[in-house]
């Protein structure tokens, strides 16, 4: 049983080990090789609910890790594009607030993940490979305004979401 938890977690961390050889292709300029890396990245992200599923051993620990994975890849991502000019910091601080929206609300509720907000990671990626693809002034615009609506979607869901199951709740 060890042996099964081990891969999805394995997997995940695999998202992890993938940022100082990311840091390494991005400065040395190597694109392909960093959206090779985050094509990775974005296969262990599917593949390691996949193994947890197949394999039975889902948990909330798992989803937990799975989702920490994510941020601290896209984060750690993300500081490289602000060191370098592109980003502000409180687009890292968004991407923060995002997060600690996760773990609170998760915390208060047993689902895990909000209809809209389970999608973030998702759309960090794009927003990743958008910068790496493109990267003027134009596409760091885009990327920025698209998260703040996409975070402000995410958290009103996450709201609705939980009321509702308040409410539910509350009448017996």
């Amino acid at each position: 049983m060890k042996k099964q938890i081990a891969i999805p977690t394995f997997t995940s961390s695999l998202r992890v080990a993938a940022l100082p050889p990311f840091f390494y292709f991005y400065t040395i300029g190597n694109v392909a090789a960093c959206l090779g890396l985050l094509a990775f990245c974005a296969a262990t992200d599917f593949f390691d609910g996949y193994f947890a599923r197949k394999l039975g051993v889902t948990s909330k620990f798992g989803a937990y890790y799975d989702a920490t994975t994510d941020f601290i890849l896209i984060i750690g991502i993300f500081a490289i594009f602000h060191a370098v000019g592109f980003y502000s910091i409180w687009l890292l601080l968004l991407i923060a607030a995002s997060f600690i929206q996760f773990l609170v609300t998760s915390y208060l509720y047993r689902k895990i993940y909000d209809p809209v907000g389970r999608y973030i990671g998702s759309a960090l990626y794009i927003g990743i490979a958008l910068t790496l693809l493109w990267p003027i002034p134009t596409i760091f615009i885009f990327v920025q305004y698209a998260f703040v609506v996409f975070f402000l979607v995410s958290i009103t869901s996450r709201i609705i979401d939980l009321t509702r199951k308040r409410v539910k709740i509350t009448p017996n």
